[in-house]
């Protein structure tokens, strides 16, 4: 394993800063350990909750979307796992005594109101080794008619409870799961600060439908013609996470662990530039597999050698400060004007028609002469002077 890729992330030394999300491909003891073995530097288990609170999963409950031949995103109105928690205690000491220099964190929910819930599932997770507890208080369907999940990050004061109860009674870092389904993000990731967490996590699932089979006149994610509003994930939300990232990095300073829409080793990167420290990828596992995580790390190695750096925290950058207010860029904005190479211009006309027809008219084709391609002229794009 190269040592390039090694990194830090809540004082623990981890190989990589690829993390299995808390979600299905971490629905178990044996999927983490599949994970770690095929080269993960981290896997957060699916969300464990109280004890009382039945799960009970809905069939269908997951769908993609294609585009371009390739899954761009998925819907899935899947619940927090539903294996008792004495079942994941027993798997998470097994794992610790396995592996135990992988970074494996436990994943906990509880009702929003419910103070004792929270410290009972925290003291759990004391008791298995676990290196860091994510708080999920983001998941946006299901959990919140109970008063769990993303209705718990909708409000400023909620989060600060339940991450100052966690952190008191926690043992080790603790990272709030924040949903992006809320009006100011900012907020709900500065009352996690006071609240104590050591880091936040974004983004959860963004609200959606996934789409509509128009022939058979039915939700494509459907229950017998039913469907319910469930969390989109998949390379289509990774501009909402960017956003989000930047915002909570702007406003806590705090570590990011960064989720949603990480497809490819460079998602990955601009997540790192952005400001991230931690990537977690669920929807590409779920289509491709853990095995992913090679072509990855390849990826990553090989944008370390184009742009000269010796290891993955050179790559790391501050982009998040140069995200800014319209009126900013509006007082340090400069005037551009394309430019057409006519040596490589096929006169498509796409340019045109787009520029045309989106109310710029700046641009026309014209006749050019080509003695060298063909017999005569040919047609390119012309850049029209200001009138």
């Amino acid at each position: 394993m190269s040592q390039r890729l090694r990194t830090e992330f809540l004082g623990m030394e981890v190989e990589n800063p690829w993390c299995v999300a808390s979600a299905p491909p971490a629905a178990t003891g044996k999927l983490m350990a599949d994970a770690f073995d095929a080269g993960w530097g981290a896997a957060i288990m699916k969300t464990v909750g109280p004890i009382e609170e039945p799960i009970i999963n809905v069939a269908p409950r997951i769908q993609t979307m294609k585009k371009w031949n390739r899954e761009i995103a998925m819907q899935n109105i899947e619940l927090i796992t539903d294996r008792r928690l004495s079942v994941w205690l027993e798997e998470l000491r097994t794992l610790r005594k396995r592996y135990p220099k992988k970074m494996i964190i436990g994943s906990i929910m509880a009702p929003g109101h419910d103070m004792d819930a929270w410290a009972k599932l925290i003291e759990a997770m004391n008791s298995v080794g676990c290196d860091a507890v994510e708080l999920n208080l983001g998941c946006p369907h299901g959990m919140p008619e109970r008063d769990m999940g993303a209705v718990c990050s909708q409000d400023a004061e909620i989060v600060h409870n339940i991450v100052s109860t966690a952190k008191s009674a926690s043992k080790v870092p603790i990272l709030t799961k924040l949903t992006p389904n809320v009006t100011n993000i900012k907020a709900m990731a500065q009352a996690a600060k006071r609240g104590g967490t050591d880091a936040i996590t974004v983004i959860n699932t963004v609200n959606g439908i996934i789409g509509i089979d128009i022939y058979k006149r039915k939700p494509h994610l459907s229950v017998n013609g039913y469907t319910a509003i469930g969390g989109i994930s998949g390379n289509a939300v990774k501009p909402m996470g960017l956003k989000c990232v930047a915002e909570c990095k702007q406003a806590t300073g705090l570590p990011i662990s960064a989720t949603g829409g990480i497809a490819t080793w460079s998602d990955g990167v601009e997540y790192l530039l952005m400001g991230a420290e931690q990537l977690q990828v669920c929807t590409e596992i779920m289509i491709r597999g853990f095995k992913i995580v090679s072509g990855l790390n390849k990826g990553l190695e090989s944008y370390l050698d184009q742009m000269g750096y010796q290891t993955i925290d050179q790559a790391k950058g501050d982009l998040y400060k140069n995200v800014t207010s319209f009126e900013f860029l509006l007082n340090h904005s400069s005037s551009e004007k394309v430019q057409v190479n006519e040596e490589t211009c096929t006169g498509c006309n796409l340019c045109v028609v787009a520029c045309d027809d989106a109310g710029y008219d700046a641009l026309k084709l014209k006749e050019v002469a080509d003695l060298k391609r063909t017999q005569g002229t040919r047609k390119v794009a012309e850049v029209l002077l200001d009138q």
